[in-house]
């Protein structure tokens, strides 16, 4: 857990972790050390990360917890309040529900980090992930494949499933490499950084959804 105390050690710890995330999305866990992380968040004490967070694997977990969190009560958000509307529920709009709050997840942070990290994680460290959210964090998600699952009577369960793990792993990688191009500043992004691009995202995981 982060210990905070004074107001200098409260900025201190959102320095590492910032700098933990951006380079855990460049590197992978595995391959950053706390002295790294350390020095990219101006501290000259390598210890600082053991100080703030206990070790490196709390400090994952915090930022997992951080942004997981956040997520699922953007979606819960979303969706009690369609369910309050009394109107009829979309595929668009569930699938809205599944892009939409993942983005700006950490918008004082100089750039968009979380999805890379956290793609990269799950595909590393698939049991710890899963450990760490312990079905906690992702009850916006379970309650959006339930919708989806709903849209895919044309298709038999085992079907479905496939479907839906087609999803998730598109919807990861797409946010990802959408996270990764608006980070170089070397180019213009114009795809990636049109609003128009996730409305775009929403339409073809509709299309995985209603293909025959």
């Amino acid at each position: 857990m982060v210990r905070l105390h004074e107001k200098s050690e409260s900025e201190a710890a959102d320095a590492l972790k910032r700098a933990a995330l951006k380079l855990f999305a460049e590197r992978g866990v595995d391959g950053v050390t706390v002295r790294e992380i350390a020095a990219a968040a101006g501290q000259r004490n390598h210890g600082a990360v053991g100080y703030h967070f206990g070790s490196k694997a709390e400090m994952i977990r915090t930022l997992v917890v951080d942004g997981a969190q956040l997520i699922n009560e953007r979606r819960i958000t979303m969706l009690n309040e369609m369910e309050a509307s009394g109107r009829a529920i979309s595929l668009e709009d569930v699938l809205g529900v599944m892009v939409y709050p993942s983005i700006d997840v950490a918008p004082q942070y100089e750039e968009e980090c979380f999805n890379r990290f956290i793609v990269l994680f799950s595909m590393t460290h698939r049991a710890l992930f899963l450990e760490i959210l312990g079905g906690r964090w992702n009850s916006g998600f379970q309650r959006c494949l339930e919708y989806l699952r709903g849209f895919m009577g044309h298709l038999p369960k085992a079907t479905q499933t496939e479907r839906i793990i087609f999803i998730e792993s598109y919807l990861g990688s797409v946010l990802a490499a959408r996270e990764a191009r608006l980070a170089d500043t070397s180019r213009v992004q114009r795809t990636w950084a049109r609003p128009a691009t996730l409305d775009h995202l929403v339409a073809t995981m509709a299309a995985i959804v209603r293909a025959p």
